[in-house]
């Protein structure tokens, strides 16, 4: 008996439950007419990935497993430090395959947090693991063409020099290095790529004529380890990890002009192909993980539907001010596009389970239109109450209040206010501050209000301590970056987010799980994303 848990990145109920009814995700169906679909609330009160990944994986909130954002803050030296989610010693809490393995059950993962430590090896009931993230050599980057008229021009990719040849017969590009090479065409099939025996890259040719650019996806170094040795050598052998498609250089009009910018949809299929690597790259793990194990519970982590979400999402969502009616039918079609290469992934796992299995669908989080940023540590510094340091960054020593630069969404006083009796009245000095942040346009208030470290409403007279959590209206996202002119709310080219819960039902996630002892029919409640992993740990017989 197996438990495979998917997790789909950002996959929010509302969408994947269109995407199912219309029937463009039919391995969603298949869990859906077999066993129970609903919508899931995400971690609070923060609800970027590692809370909510820690969330689900561990059966509890922030304040139990301590994953407050995808920086912790406090976590180095002083109250102004942070250090990632995913850093070894997170979560606070055992994930659940921890329990398990102390029952002597085994697992398996693909691209999973938490499971490999600081170092390169695993626990022994650990079948097999790869994970990459934690390990990034250099992001994604261009080459315009054409190049000077020479044999072999070098091009830097991070520490890595490869060879370029071209345009040569037909337009297409050869790019090579001392353990292989790939021949690309214009608009052609992304390619991967070895740049020595353990790092690799995906490659793309965009435009056409004397107007190209070879772009590369970011590259990682996997890593993989086991106690068995037939799945550890399958996984090594697997494509180059990409771990996320080149949405920053899409937004910033690399490949032209995006749809909602005058684009004719150009640019947007140059990004959904680097999303497509990311598809093939987890696809494969995922692949050699359900043909060789033997374990107890497999989980497979698959991120390109936060990818899209975070760049075209908002366009789609009707409830925010970035919805582009007269755009949302050819967004529609690439975020189907994306979500099916998911699909296909949970497809080929309910495939491989058995009558007494268990499949488990689940998101850390779901994702709301938006249009602005707040830069609130700026409204503090316009105030007098959050200090620059030599270097225009915050000092959280000198400030009687800042928002944190872990941006996490969390208001701190400063170690300036040094008694609990003065951290509440900087809090609420800061509170009052915030309160008065309007739209420029309208002159709408932003603030929806104020969580404590539990998520829950707390109002100014009941300010004790901090860390506070700023909520505002969906379409404004906080923002720790201080605007180089000076604005307190500025728009923002990417059209989706996730940072503070505040409670709207765009942010819940999807949550679906056919296997014994699950009844059918879909549940029209919304569970908390607790709940997951005590399902898991029932089907596991614990």
């Amino acid at each position: 008996m197996t438990v495979y848990w998917v997790v789909f990145d950002a996959a929010a109920h509302w969408v994947v439950d269109r995407l199912e009814r219309e029937g463009s995700l039919p391995a969603v169906s298949r869990l859906r007419r077999g066993g129970r679909m609903t919508a899931a609330r995400p971690a609070r009160p923060n609800c970027q990935t590692p809370p909510s990944l820690a969330t689900l994986f561990t059966g509890t909130w922030a304040s139990e497993h301590g994953v407050t954002g995808y920086s912790v803050p406090g976590a180095g030296q002083g109250i102004g430090s942070h250090v990632s989610g995913f850093s070894p010693g997170y979560p606070a809490v055992s994930p659940i395959w921890q329990t398990a393995a102390e029952r002597d059950l085994t697992s398996a993962f693909v691209h999973v947090p938490w499971v490999f430590g600081s170092t390169s090896r695993v626990e022994p009931a650990v079948e097999g693991a790869i994970e990459a993230y934690s390990r990034r050599v250099v992001r994604h980057g261009i080459l315009r063409l054409p190049l000077p008229a020479q044999e072999g021009a070098p091009w830097r990719i991070g520490p890595f020099t490869v060879e370029v040849t071209g345009p040569v017969g037909g337009g297409s590009v050869r790019v090579r290095t001392a353990h292989g090479q790939v021949t690309l065409a214009a608009r052609g099939a992304w390619r991967p790529l070895a740049l020595d025996d353990r790092h690799g890259t995906w490659l793309g040719l965009t435009g056409s004529g004397d107007d190209m650019t070879l772009v590369h996806t970011g590259v990682w170094e996997p890593r993989v380890d086991g106690s068995s040795t037939d799945l550890v050598k399958a996984l090594e052998a697997c494509p180059p990890f990409a771990g996320e498609g080149v949405g920053p250089l899409y937004r910033r009009g690399v490949f032209g002009p995006r749809l909602v910018d005058g684009g004719d949809g150009t640019a947007e299929d140059v990004f959904l192909a680097s999303l497509r690597c990311v598809a093939e790259s987890f696809g494969a793990c995922a692949t050699a993980v359900l043909a060789r194990h033997s374990a107890d519970l497999v989980v497979v982590y698959l991120p390109l539907t936060d990818d899209i979400g975070h760049e075209m999402l908002g366009w789609c969502d009707e409830r925010s001010g970035a919805h582009r009616p007269d755009m949302a039918d050819a967004v529609w079609d690439r975020i189907r596009q994306c979500y099916g290469w998911a699909d296909d992934v949970l497809g080929e796992v309910i495939d491989r389970a058995g009558e007494e299995d268990t499949v488990v669908l689940g998101a850390d989080h779901g994702m709301v239109g938006s249009t602005h940023l707040v830069h609130v540590n700026q409204a503090l510094l316009d105030a007098g109450l959050a200090v620059l340091t030599g270097h225009d960054a915050i000092d959280s020593v000198r400030s009687r209040a800042f928002y944190h630069p872990a941006n996490n969404g969390s208001l701190w006083a400063g170690a300036r206010s040094a008694s609990d009796r003065d951290e509440a009245t900087a809090l609420r000095q800061a509170m009052d501050v915030i309160a008065g942040i309007t739209e420029p346009a309208t002159g709408q208030p932003l603030l929806r209000g104020f969580q404590d470290s539990h998520g829950r409403g707390i109002s100014r007279d009941q300010v004790t301590c901090g860390p506070l959590f700023v909520c505002f209206a969906d379409d404004y996202q906080p923002s720790s970056v201080l605007d180089p002119g000076g604005a307190v709310v500025c728009a923002t080219p990417k059209s989706g987010a996730h940072v503070v819960n505040t409670g709207d039902p765009r942010l819940h996630a999807i949550h679906a799980a056919l296997g014994p002892g699950i009844p059918a029919g879909s549940d029209p409640g919304v569970l908390d994303n607790t709940a997951p992993a005590a399902l898991v740990a029932r089907q596991l017989g614990f």
